[in-house]
């Protein structure tokens, strides 16, 4: 078990490895998913998995080797999608700005990859999907950094 996954209690663990599947929730707009959709998630997870280094990999490699069962406590778990990613954006919150920067990255390339699966023949997304996966993002980033983007917050005059 490697330091970083050491910080995470249980509980803590189960809401990161579940980061992905609520992404695939909000791209589906469902919590059971049928074979192509469980299919399609998996091919991503091991596609942002490869494309991923340091916790990112981990994370990803972690609900990969899980996955007989993540997608069956993802269906036990009780929050929504926006609450289940807000738990996750409160994780991300505690990690240096490098590995929150690589966690969301490869949460993200899960959503891209379930997003084009689902789309033009396997290619591009859906501007649906597109839309969603730029709400998914919002909702992952930080306090700080959507207050850093905020254009009222600039020392520009306006």
């Amino acid at each position: 078990m490697s330091q970083w996954r050491e910080q995470w209690s249980e509980q803590e663990w189960a809401t990161l490895r579940l980061a992905p599947v609520w992404v695939l929730s909000a791209l589906a707009g469902q919590v059971r998913f049928d074979e192509d959709e469980r299919g399609a998630f998996w091919d991503a997870v091991t596609d942002a998995a490869l494309r991923s280094t340091g916790p990112g990999r981990e994370l990803l490699g972690t609900a990969a080797a899980e996955r007989r069962w993540l997608l069956d406590a993802f269906e036990l778990d009780s929050r929504p999608v926006v609450s289940g990613l807000l738990s996750v954006t409160r994780l991300l919150e505690r990690m240096s700005p490098d590995t929150r920067d690589d966690v969301r990255a490869s949460i993200l390339r899960v959503g891209e990859g379930v997003g084009r699966a689902r789309g033009h023949f396997g290619r591009r997304m859906t501007l649906q999907d597109e839309q969603t996966l730029l709400l998914v993002h919002q909702l992952l980033q930080t306090a700080r950094e959507t207050s850093g983007d905020n254009p009222l917050n600039s020392p520009a005059a306006i």
